[in-house]
């Protein structure tokens, strides 16, 4: 390539970044903290399968315990991504109305995240064992399709609401 189409490409390439910053960083913390959610779903379907027969009680207990931690780890990630936006920047306070807007924002968009979310992983993996499939191989493939579903649902709640965007 030619050092000027180079030039070119890097110069659009950290537009796009610096533009959807947020964006990307909100999408890196829902695949880490999902991707934990994910690991420990597994690792307790497996568990509930080895002492119940039972495919709702596997299947609730799966879908809790990968809430709960996926929860817990995007909560921590996303403030301190985000900590710089409602916090004083001399006096390092919090600026609660700052703070009251994204916690309203986020707290909508990852309802609507948790229940697509959750709901599908649950009716998913019920059946996905009422067809034999293993407790492992049931809660991987409804977190897939689940994960799939709601981050596409997350991204466009995003941006519908303006969560990233402050008014002037």
């Amino acid at each position: 390539m030619k050092p000027i189409t180079q030039k070119i490409i890097n110069r659009f390439f950290i537009k796009a970044y610096v533009k959807y910053y947020d964006t990307i960083s909100l999408n890196k913390n829902l695949l880490i903290s999902g991707s934990a959610g994910f690991l420990s779903s597994v690792i307790s379907a497996y568990f509930v399968a080895e002492f119940s027969t039972s495919h709702i009680l596997n299947s609730a207990i799966t879908v809790i315990t990968g809430f709960l931690t996926y929860k817990v780890i995007f909560a921590i990630l996303f403030h301190i991504d985000n900590r710089r936006k409602y916090t004083k920047r001399l006096t390092g306070k919090i600026n609660f109305i700052a703070l009251r807007r994204i916690l309203i924002k986020m707290i909508f968009a990852s309802t609507i995240f948790d229940t697509v979310n959750n709901a599908t992983r649950f009716i998913l993996m019920i059946q996905l064992l009422k067809l034999d499939y293993s407790a492992i191989g049931a809660a991987t493939i409804s977190s897939f399709v689940a994960s799939v579903l709601s981050y596409a649902i997350i991204n466009f709640v995003v941006k519908y609401i303006h969560l990233f965007t402050t008014k002037r």
